[in-house]
Parts: structure tokens; C-alpha cells; sequence
């Protein structure tokens, strides 16, 4: 199962900005946590608060880098990437690792094509039927059902 953890300091400036409501931290989870589209909020704070998804994973490369020469064995180094990742991009991002002599990459998060929408919150209504996602229209991706 799943459940909502609130991120103790976002929710501190929630309500400094007299915003830390329900329907605020439900379009937050409607949006996979992120806080981009909260127009109260200003560039820096946003920053602050980006997903994993939105962090630019070149970046964890360089820090995982710049730890390297002080680990023995290995970090565990997850990668997060959106599911349509170009393969050319993803190829560098392996080899960006190795040519940095990154030992090791833990795993290769990605969110999934065929993704389904949010449910509705923490409040969401159980009893009500689940949609029909029609697969079958989805299939123009190049990769196998395996490597998404």
C-alpha cells in the first residue's frame, strides 16, 4: 500500500503562506509530489522543492562522482527518467557514469507509459469503479512490454 508523508518543511511554508490546505496538498499529489505548478510560490522555492523526477540526473552523476574516490566498494545510485527517454540520452547517462568511474548504478527508476491517473487524494472515494484504460491504443513505443 501507499501513504501520504508530508515533507515537514513544505509544509511549515505552506503555512507561512497561509496555504497549507487539503485541496493544496491534493493537487500536489494529483501532480506525483511535485510543487511546480503552485503559482504562490516563487522560483527558489520551487527549486527548494523539486521531485526526483525533476532533478537534472547529471547532477547526481557529478556528486556521485566527487564521493567516489572515498568509497570502497560501491553507493547505491538511483536514476530517475521519464518513461519516453530518448535511448541516446539514456546510453549517455550510463556512460557519463563509467567515463566519471562511477562504480556502480543501484537502479533506473522510470515512470511508466501507460501511467493512470490520480485517484482522487487521501479522502478518495473506494467504492466508486475503477476507469477502463484501453492498452491496446497505447503501443506505438518502440521498446518491449519488459523494458518499460
Amino acid at each position: 500500500g501507499s501513504f501520504v508523508v508530508k515533507n515537514p518543511y513544505l509544509e511549515k511554508l505552506l503555512q507561512s503562506k497561509s496555504k497549507d490546505s487539503t485541496n493544496v496538498w491534493n493537487s500536489i499529489l494529483e501532480h506525483g509530489g511535485s510543487v511546480q505548478h503552485l503559482d504562490f510560490l516563487s522560483p527558489e522555492e520551487k527549486a527548494v522543492y523539486k521531485t526526483s523526477f525533476e532533478i537534472d540526473q547529471r547532477w547526481l552523476l557529478e556528486f556521485a562522482a566527487d564521493r567516489t574516490p572515498y568509497i570502497d566498494q560501491a553507493q547505491s545510485l538511483n536514476l530517475y527518467i521519464p518513461a519516453d527517454v530518448d535511448k541516446w540520452d539514456l546510453a549517455m547517462l550510463h556512460f557519463q557514469a563509467w567515463e566519471k568511474g562511477i562504480k556502480s548504478l543501484y537502479y533506473l527508476r522510470s515512470k511508466s507509459v501507460q501511467r493512470a491517473g490520480f485517484a482522487g487524494g487521501v479522502e478518495a472515494d473506494n467504492t466508486a469503479e475503477p476507469p477502463v484504460i484501453e492498452i491496446a491504443a497505447q503501443t506505438d513505443y518502440e521498446e518491449c512490454l519488459a523494458c518499460q
